[in-house]
């Protein structure tokens, strides 16, 4: 499927999206602006997401122990 797409109204002011770009249920965020419409698919479970983020940065090293960091920082954490 393309990234981009192109839709017409119709005179309900409804659109059509291809099924292959959503699934039933899905949740869609809808931000309005003067210059256009953006729909956002809503994450299922936010918590799932910083999780998964959070264990793929560990795993890529991109992350720092509370203790080096506040030691490097000159907190002193055991106060």
């Amino acid at each position: 499927m393309s990234d981009k797409l192109v839709v017409k109204v119709d005179a309900r002011g409804k659109i059509t999206i291809p099924k292959e770009a959503l699934k039933a249920g899905d949740i869609l965020f809808i931000n309005l602006s003067p210059s256009k419409i953006e729909l956002t698919r809503a994450i299922e479970d936010p918590l799932v997401e910083l999780a998964a983020y959070a264990e793929k940065e560990y795993k890529d090293r991109n992350t720092q122990n509370l203790r080096d960091f506040a030691e490097v920082e000159g907190i002193n954490l055991d106060d």
